[in-house]
């Protein structure tokens, strides 16, 4: 009668322990999915009255080093003239559920850039507006500066704000008042973050 107690003692502390375990390997990293969301905002400009970028793709990249898009070519271009992002605006430009893993990059893939002057500044060929040539952009994509990997845990949203500041991005050549054009050197960074449970 002991003997059998005590078989059933130790296979009853065996289930409790193998279900704690199984709970533990599905919280965090050990699987299911998570979800990350991506909103743009930007700084004003005083030279500069739009600044237009059409954005076709949005993705991280994992510590293995796969891709895992968040928007992909094959969704509708977003069209966003970074100029009406200021004062604490922001737009969605991503939003979508990932596997629960660590990523240490998020990349956009930006199609074109297009730049207009403020009222009574024009360019050296009398010209206000300039298509850009946007480097590396339709390639690898352009790379935000996080300020540390993502950590999509299981069931929870992760909400990256990106700053695409027109200042630090457009660089006008050439005398303030009559520059002869501008290039677009792309250096965006990560301006905030917020972990969310899902519930």
């Amino acid at each position: 009668m002991r003997r059998h107690v005590a078989v059933s003692l130790l296979l009853g502390l065996f289930v409790l322990t193998a279900g704690t375990l199984a709970c533990n390997h599905s919280d965090g990293m050990g699987g299911g999915t998570s979800q990350v969301r991506v909103m743009l905002t930007d700084a004003p400009s005083d030279q500069i009255a739009s600044a237009k970028v059409v954005i076709s793709r949005v993705y991280l990249v994992g510590d293995d080093g796969n891709a895992v898009d968040l928007r992909t070519a094959s969704d509708t271009p977003l069209s966003f003239d970074l100029l009406n992002l200021r004062g604490g605006i922001e737009a969605l430009l991503a939003d979508h559920l990932v596997p629960a893993a660590h990523y240490g990059q998020l990349r956009l893939i930006v199609d074109s850039a297009e730049v207009t002057l403020v009222d009574g500044v024009r360019f050296s060929d009398g010209t206000s507006t300039k298509a850009l040539k946007v480097p590396s952009g339709e390639q690898t994509g352009i790379k935000v500066l996080l300020g540390s990997p993502i950590t999509a845990d299981s069931g929870e949203l992760t909400v990256v704000t990106v700053d695409f500041d027109v200042s630090d991005n457009f660089v006008l050549q050439g005398p303030s008042d009559a520059p002869h054009g501008v290039i677009f050197t792309p250096v965006l960074k990560e301006k905030g973050r917020t972990e969310i449970p899902i519930p």
